[in-house]
């Protein structure tokens, strides 16, 4: 996808899905605004749970397995490391940049919502290492004021 317009929603996600050649059906748009409305990264298992409250109808794990695979592809998914067993997703403006802090005791993920402390070291391993297009995953974890 070339170009984000302004506000990031599901609609401009399923225009960049129509984009490349798919068709929007009730079960990817059931998806996209699973992936919306969480406001946290989620399981393969979670957006197919969550997508079918959108929809009515649950997609089927292969279906949500090859749209993740789509998103990420197009670079409005990313996978989120949270030292768990499976693999956790969450939306992504590419014109955004997303670290989390996780907490250790409850599992609670907070998006920080400050400037990337490592871009700029980001760039100049870029340019040393003869990289392009690199990007990072930055999770910070710890134990939340709530957990004891």
């Amino acid at each position: 996808m070339n170009r984000i317009e302004s506000p990031f929603t599901p609609e401009t996600i399923t225009a960049a899905l129509r984009e490349e050649g798919l068709r929007i059906t009730r079960t990817r748009r059931g998806i996209v605004q699973a992936l919306f409305d969480s406001g946290r990264p989620m399981t393969l298992q979670e957006i197919q749970t969550a997508a079918s409250a959108h929809e009515g109808a649950q997609p089927d794990y292969a279906t949500v397995f090859r749209m993740i695979l789509l998103l990420e592809k197009l670079h409005l998914v990313h996978r989120v490391n949270l030292q768990r067993s499976c693999s956790y997703y969450e939306i992504s403006d590419p014109r955004k940049h997303y670290d989390h802090l996780v907490c250790r005791g409850c599992g609670q993920v907070v998006l920080i919502d400050i400037p990337c402390p490592i871009g700029d070291a980001e760039k100049k391993i870029a340019q040393q290492y003869g990289f392009r297009n690199l990007s990072h995953s930055l999770e910070f974890f710890g134990v939340c004021g709530a957990c004891p």
